[in-house]
Parts: C-alpha cells; structure tokens; sequence
C-alpha cells in the first residue's frame, strides 16, 4: 500500500450509484452497501498471493486504513458547513449497533 490514492466525490458517487444499480436497498439502507462494499474486498482479497496467514495481516492493514479515513472524514464532518468539501450523496440515517460488529440496523434520521 505504498502508492497514494485519491478520493473524489464523483468516484464516490460512482461506486455508490454501480451499487445501487445492482441493489436498490443500498438508496435506503447505507449498511447494505458498507455490506456490499466489504464483501468486494473480502472477494479480491482471496486471489491475494501468499499464505493465509500474509492474506489475514492485509485485511487487518486495510481494515485500519479504512478506520483512519472514517475517522478522518467524521473528523472533517464536525468542522464548519463552509469548509466542507462536496457531500457525497448517501443515504441519510444512522447506523445501530449489535452484537455483530459486521451488521448494523440502519434506521432513518
């Protein structure tokens, strides 16, 4: 994970909207497409080259990676409406935690 990548709120929206073309729930549930989106990583990460063992410390590196961006970007969401960047287009709600830390009730706001 050496190289930088770059988010942009068309790729967002773009994945979101790949997504949502496939599954209309995800316009109203944004845990189906977290689901969605883990599961993709779940299934090239099989192809992964190496032993289980290199494959399992790969999904720990980007399972962090990807807590750093939603905390960053939580982070980014508690400054003011005017030096926010473009929103992306998701649904609107809040996730309720279970006992499962893989599946959450998505419940509108």
């Amino acid at each position: 994970m050496s190289k930088q990548i770059q988010l942009s709120t068309e790729l967002l929206n773009n994945l979101f909207a790949a997504i949502a073309k496939h599954d209309k729930a995800v316009e109203e549930d944004l845990m189906v497409g977290l689901q969605y989106l883990s599961a993709v990583i779940g299934y090239f990460s099989a192809e992964y080259p190496g032993t289980e063992a290199d494959r399992n410390e790969l999904l720990d590196q980007l399972a962090a990676f990807a807590r750093q961006v939603a905390d960053d970007r939580a982070r980014s969401n508690q400054q003011p409406a005017t030096a926010q960047s473009a929103q992306v287009e998701m649904a609107k709600g809040k996730s309720v935690p279970t006992d499962d830390p893989a599946v959450g009730i998505w419940k509108p706001v």
